[in-house]
């Protein structure tokens, strides 16, 4: 599991039990200086500090009161300079290789799924699939809520596919 933290002054904002697909949409767009947006806040990589620490699963009871962080430093260890290290290897490599723009400056839909399916899950085919259920029984919801709902779908007790 990964927690995070950003800080810009006066601001702070931690995530934790991150795994590495939730983890890697916010250390590419850092590797390629973009703005992120984390908790209701744009944090710039030019301006914020990124920390990185990998350890244990926190339980939601030692999240509480602020403890969350302390917690993550106690049983954790540092790996933000590996991991910005590795995802800027990956945006050389996409720059190198043209990145998800084909000749024509148009995303080139295999390299775009290859991204997608990277940021699904462990099990990308099971949350694809509850996605376009989810699709076809409410296509009144933006992607993004049914994206929720079928993550809801798949994690709910009994349900294992």
């Amino acid at each position: 599991m990964y927690h995070v933290e950003l800080r810009q002054f006066p601001h702070n904002h931690s995530r934790f039990n991150l795994t590495e697909p939730e983890l890697r949409a916010l250390t590419l767009p850092w590797a390629r200086e973009q703005v992120v947006e984390v908790g209701e806040r744009k944090w710039s990589p030019q301006q914020a500090k990124l920390t990185i620490l990998e350890g244990p699963q926190i339980p939601v009871e030692q999240l509480s009161m602020g403890r969350g962080w302390r917690t993550a430093q106690r049983d954790g260890e540092d790996v933000t300079e590996r991991l910005l290290d590795e995802a800027r290897r990956v945006v050389a490599a996409e720059a190198h290789a043209g990145g998800a723009a084909g000749p024509s400056g148009l995303a080139d839909p295999l390299a775009l799924g290859v991204q997608l399916a990277s940021l699904l899950g462990d099990d990308p085919a099971r949350l694809l699939a509850a996605w376009r259920d989810a699709v076809a029984a409410r296509p009144e919801l933006s992607p993004s809520e049914s994206l929720a709902l079928a993550e809801r779908e798949i994690v709910r007790p009994g349900n294992h596919g």
